[in-house]
Parts: C-alpha cells; structure tokens; sequence
C-alpha cells in the first residue's frame, strides 16, 4: 500500500515488521513504502534534498550578510559527482531489487533516483537506510555508520574499493561549498562560489564500524591488528608508500591480505 502525504513526517512499514520509524524531511510529495508489493521507484525514495538547494543556500547567505541573491550560474561547478543519470542498481539485505537510473549528489550525501532518463519522470532519493545499498558503474555503495576524522560517530554513503579477509578499504566523496570572494582592489584577485571535491578513505577491521584514515603513520597503523602491526610498519618503510594516494593505501590493504 502507497500513501502520499503533504508535509515533513514519512512513515517506512516493512511488511515483515510491525514497528514504524519516522524522520523530517523537506515539505514536498513523501512517500512511504512497504517492502515487496511493487519493487522499489518511489517506493524506497523521499524528495530530494537538491529540490530545494539553492533558494535555501540564497537565504542562508543572505542571514550571513555575505549576499541577497544566488542562482544556479553563479556557483563554478557541480553538487554531483557525475551530472547524467546512469541505470544502476538498488539492493536491499544484498538482495537485488530493481535497476533504476541514479546520479550521487556529494553534496547532500544522497543518491538521486528515477525510472528512467526522461524528465518528465520524477526524481526522489534513495531512502538512507543500513539495509538498502545501491552500484553504479561496478561501483558499490552502502549506507554506514563510521568514526569521522574526529573519531565521532557518523553516518553516510561510503564506496567499497579493496577488500581482504580481515580488512575493508572505503571510499567517501564529498562536495563542499566554498563561499565566494570579490576583489576589494585592482590587485586582488576574485573567487566565485564554488563546490570543490574533498575524498576520504577508512578502513574496516574484521568487519567493524570504518575508520578514518589519518595521514599520520601511527594512526594509520593502529587500525590494524596487533599481530600484523609489525609487518605493516616495515611495508611502509620499504615501499615508502604514499598514504595520500588511493593506490597506495590500496597496495597497503592489499598487503594485509598476506598476514
């Protein structure tokens, strides 16, 4: 059974489960779903958080004093990683569900969905629960929880990219909006608002919460279990490997694999 409702409380009800949750999103069309009627579509998905982006980033810069107005052309770049929607594929308990076409807005950590490419098609997104993760091109996304880099407790979208029997390597996109700057004189130079890309990776031992991975050697190395901390400082040493590099930690957790 679908319900669509006007205002800021959805309801998710599994047709297994007799409890109800229930979370603020933006006004809009909402819907709730029950697990296994009619697939997923709208079924697993809210509006957007981008439907309203940018009057609410107007406002939030007008309240700062910075600007009263700001549209869509007056911020260099993008909130997505990749801008078209790519068919991609939902799975929920790491059960294939559907195939739907979905683009990720790093930005809001959301992944944009639709039934196909036409714009006449509505786009929701794709409900933040631990249950239902998402692939898109081979890449795949689960929703989790993780220690950030100020070891608190966080939630969102990470992207498996090196696994081993003991360890997971993740990866986490990120667009952050970088407030503007006029030049106040002739020799000053001027920046537009922009939206700049930041990537974070953590690692996963024995299928614990990820952590994030510091640049600083020790930290790096106390996420690894006692018995192969050893090995895994001599490898670094050796290899002189690079820990900002995403081949580098790939070449370190793939050496993990050996211990």
């Amino acid at each position: 059974m679908k319900l669509i409702l006007h205002g800021i409380t959805f309801f998710l009800c599994f047709a297994y489960s007799i409890a109800q949750q229930s979370a603020n999103v933006q006004p809009g069309v909402i819907g709730s779903y029950q697990k296994g009627l009619q697939g997923i579509g709208p079924d697993f998905g809210n509006n957007p958080a981008s439907e309203n982006f940018y009057n609410q980033m107007r406002d939030n810069l007008a309240n700062m004093g910075i600007e009263q107005k700001i549209e869509l052309e007056d911020i260099e770049g993008s909130i997505y990683i990749e801008d078209e929607f790519v068919l991609g594929t939902i799975f929920f308990n790491s059960d294939e569900e559907s195939k739907m076409y979905m683009r990720y807005n790093a930005f809001n950590d959301e992944f944009e969905i639709k039934k196909s490419k036409l714009e006449k098609d509505e786009t929701l997104a794709l409900l933040k629960d631990a249950d239902i993760s998402c692939s898109l091109n081979n890449d795949k996304f689960k929703y989790a929880t993780f220690l950030n880099d100020k070891k608190v407790k966080s939630y969102g979208y990470l992207k498996m990219i090196y696994s081993t029997d003991n360890y997971k390597l993740f990866e986490q996109n990120k667009k952050l909006f970088k407030e503007g700057k006029k030049a106040k004189t002739s020799h000053a130079v001027s920046f537009p608002h922009r939206f700049v890309g930041e990537t974070n990776y953590y690692i996963s031992m024995d299928d614990n919460d990820p952590v994030y991975v510091s640049r600083n050697k020790k930290e790096l190395v106390d996420l690894f279990r006692a018995e192969h901390q050893k090995e895994i400082k001599q490898f670094l040493k050796e290899k002189n490997v690079d820990l900002k590099s995403k081949s580098g930690l790939v070449n370190l957790v793939a050496f993990s694999g050996t211990l």
